[in-house]
């Protein structure tokens, strides 16, 4: 496996068996986004709110990070949990953004 959490969740989700095609779906219910019968959308608003929330994560990262010191034979335990967690998130996004591909609909 690679060393990036990503491209190990992405060639993970390229091993698993695909299923076999199954019949032409209705018009309706297309099966790819990049399919789909929809009419372009004019653009989506963002609240400002949720821009300075994003915005603002890195700034509170630092305020927020102070150091430990990790002595060398515990760092294979740190990068582990920390290379778990990274999985996590990204198999959770990769999960939310299918989703919102299949039903068209992003939660608020």
């Amino acid at each position: 496996m690679s060393s990036t959490p990503l491209f190990d969740s992405i060639a993970r989700r390229a091993e698993r068996p695909t299923p076999a095609p199954a019949a032409p779906a209705a018009p309706s219910a297309p099966t790819s986004p990049m399919t789909a019968p929809v009419e372009p959308q004019g653009p989506v608003f963002v609240p400002a709110s949720l821009v300075a929330a994003i915005e603002a994560i890195p700034t509170r990262v630092v305020a927020a990070t102070t150091a430990h010191a990790v002595a060398p034979e515990q760092l294979v335990l740190v990068e582990a949990v920390a290379d778990a967690i990274t999985r996590a998130v990204v198999d959770a996004v990769v999960t939310e953004l299918e989703r919102i591909a299949r039903d068209g609909v992003v939660r608020a």
